[in-house]
């Protein structure tokens, strides 16, 4: 493996990912609101277009779709080679994606999104410890850790194979 290069793929996948999320977050507010705890779902669902609900989708599918592409072509090029090597550089590689938007998108700026979601604006969702213990925690502690990162892992290999 080429821990180098895993280091610094992920590095830029993850400020990638955050920059084109956070932006997404910017242009269509009230959409992403879709992806927040329960309470906050529940308030802002009046509000919520969706036209816009389409146009983050359109921000985040070919997001993850590039980010794959990018893992398994730089893999490819760095000279990896081996199901198991590839496999577990794209693991690593989406588990700091992962903690990079845990850190970035679930602890820091929630407090400071609540004024974009129209109707949710005072819900109890938006206290980090809430939404820690609604959100962030099981998101990133279970369904990255057990499906989204083998799930990355499988596609980086996978399409490396096919080179």
């Amino acid at each position: 493996m080429n821990w180098p290069r895993i280091i610094l793929d992920g590095l830029s996948m993850s400020l990638l990912f955050n920059a084109v999320a956070g932006l997404g977050f910017l242009l269509v507010p009230q959409a992403y609101s879709t992806m927040f705890p329960k309470e906050i779902k529940q308030a802002a669902a009046p509000y919520v277009n969706p036209k816009d609900v389409r146009t983050m989708k359109l921000i985040l599918y070919p997001l993850y779709l590039v980010l794959f592409v990018y893992w398994a072509v730089s893999a490819h090029f760095a000279g990896m080679a081996g199901f198991r090597n590839l496999f577990w550089a794209g693991y690593i590689e989406m588990t700091m994606v992962s903690l990079s938007d845990f850190i970035i998108l679930d602890c820091w700026l929630p407090p400071k999104a609540k004024a974009y979601v129209k109707g949710a604006e005072h819900c109890k969702a938006w206290e980090l410890r809430e939404w820690l213990k609604t959100l962030a925690i099981p998101e990133h502690g279970l369904l990255w850790t057990l499906i989204v990162c083998p799930i990355a892992g499988l596609a980086v290999a996978g399409l490396n194979m096919l080179f």
